[in-house]
């Protein structure tokens, strides 16, 4: 592996005691099985002979292959290109499967040398090569393959001090690894950047995007989980208080804990970027009354939601907690006032537990109404007819919900950031028309074993942390 690959990525093929029960009792979920290891191999030779070239995983693979297998990429972006390196037991063994799988034979294509390391084009892909790097078996476009064969011979990520070390953090059994460099990630991304963007990303992650990011994917019998450690950019992420209290039917909620203070500390950090800032700022306090300090110190946790699984019944808000609810208060009568001097379909609503609320109905502005409300301290943009009301006063929260409650409980230590009911997220991909997708049919048996993500994310001391959360039925 080239020490400044950009994002470097592995897996543990043949993994041992807890790691492999936990693995098999996951995977047997997904695939529906007691005995995954033998469905997947069953799939990859079943793929082989669709592909043409029928392999023997017992007599092509099993006699060579070793206990890990990585991913590094030498470009990225719309035309990235990675190369998969094999471990292997018996280089030869591993060479004489991949000239099988590809179709080619010991000497046609012919075989050629570079620095060291012998490879052939991939008759079954054209573009790329195989060969053996020492004890590796690599797989992947000519520059990538040609990387890391000088990586065999000179200063390897193996070598590299920072890798090692934030491997060193990471859990022995873990199912597979991550690491990258975020300077040399974006970096890496090149075009997909213009050069403003790039200044400012740059200038929000400062020297923290020197600091690896590296993280382990592992499992347990319900879940697959991966938690990464990186750079602390000082950007707090507590959990928002709203989120557990948005509608319990909600399939998508993303929790904001103080959403002024992120703004304004975003804010701070990019205004440079930002043209005739200054200007901004005074236009904005001309036409509020309240200056942007005001503004952004008004708004306290926020959480945004989506619920309904059919296109009819879609709706969603974001739920703002605010500070100061006369300042609030005021812009938002203020602007109900400015919308109902423009063109109709503006009218006030009346809500349950009182406060103020109205709609704006204009098919030019969205397909179904939007509702913005304040009651107390809590400030609504809703989408869709009642919701201001559904976010105001639900019949049940989203803690009432089962699969949230099991996923905060995998995350609690850091906080909900995100949540996804999958199954929710499924009913209204079918309703949109997915059973008629080959490929989502395919799917399906799989999805159906899929319950929920959630992320949560914090800090400690000088490292930033994150965790993500695959729930299993």
């Amino acid at each position: 592996m080239p020490a400044n690959t950009p994002i470097y990525l592995d897996a543990t093929v043949k993994p041992t005691g807890s790691a492999e029960s936990d693995a098999k009792s996951a995977m047997g979920k997904i695939l529906d099985t007691n005995d995954p290891g033998a469905k997947i191999v069953s799939m990859i030779e079943d793929q082989s002979k669709s592909d043409g070239n029928p392999i023997d995983y017992e007599k092509d693979v099993a006699p060579w292959l070793g206990e890990k297998a990585g991913v590094f990429f030498s470009s990225l972006g719309t035309d990235s290109e990675g190369v998969v390196v094999v471990e292997t037991t018996n280089p030869a063994a591993s060479l004489a499967f991949a000239q099988k799988a590809a179709g080619n034979t010991a000497t046609d294509p012919p075989p050629q040398t570079y620095n060291g390391a012998t490879y052939q084009l991939d008759k079954s892909d054209p573009g790329h090569v195989f060969g053996n790097v020492g004890d590796f078996l690599v797989e992947g476009d000519l520059a990538g393959f040609k990387a890391a064969a000088d990586a065999n011979k000179g200063d390897s990520l193996g070598d590299d001090s920072g890798f090692k070390d934030s491997l060193g953090d990471l859990p022995d059994d873990r199912l597979g690894t991550l690491y990258t460099v975020p300077k040399n990630f974006i970096d890496a991304l090149g075009s997909q950047f213009d050069a403003a963007s790039k200044a400012a990303i740059e200038k929000s992650g400062g020297d923290n995007l020197n600091e690896p990011v590296a993280g382990a994917l592992t499992a347990t019998a319900d879940t697959f989980e991966l938690e990464a450690t990186g750079g602390n950019n000082g950007f707090d992420t507590p959990e928002s208080s709203l989120i557990a209290g948005v509608p319990g039917e909600s399939w998508l909620a993303i929790g904001i804990g103080d959403l002024g203070e992120t703004v304004k500390k975003s804010l701070d950090q990019l205004k440079e970027q930002i043209p005739n800032f200054e200007s901004v700022q005074q236009q904005i306090q001309s036409t509020t009354g309240s200056s942007l300090e005001q503004l952004t110190g008004s708004l306290g946790d926020a959480a945004l939601y989506v619920q309904g699984t059919t296109e009819s019944t879609v709706t969603g808000a974001l739920v703002v907690q605010t500070k100061d609810p006369d300042l609030t208060g005021r812009l938002l009568t203020q602007l109900q006032g400015l919308l109902q001097l423009g063109k109709g379909g503006v009218k006030p609503l009346s809500l349950s537990g009182g406060g103020t609320a109205f709609q704006i109905k204009d098919p030019g502005l969205a397909p179904r109404p939007m509702e913005l409300a304040q009651q107390g301290d809590k400030l609504v943009i809703g989408y869709g007819d009642g919701s201001a009301e559904a976010s105001l006063t639900p019949a049940r929260t989203l803690s009432d919900s089962p699969s949230f409650s099991a996923a905060h409980g995998q995350i609690s230590s850091l906080g909900t950031d995100l949540f996804v009911d999958l199954p929710s997220v499924f009913a209204l991909a079918e309703s949109s028309g997915a059973k008629s997708d080959p490929d989502y049919v395919q799917a399906k048996p799989y999805l159906d074993a899929l319950s929920y993500v959630v992320t949560g994310s914090g800090d400690s001391g000088d490292k930033a942390e994150f965790k993500a959360v695959l729930g299993l039925k």
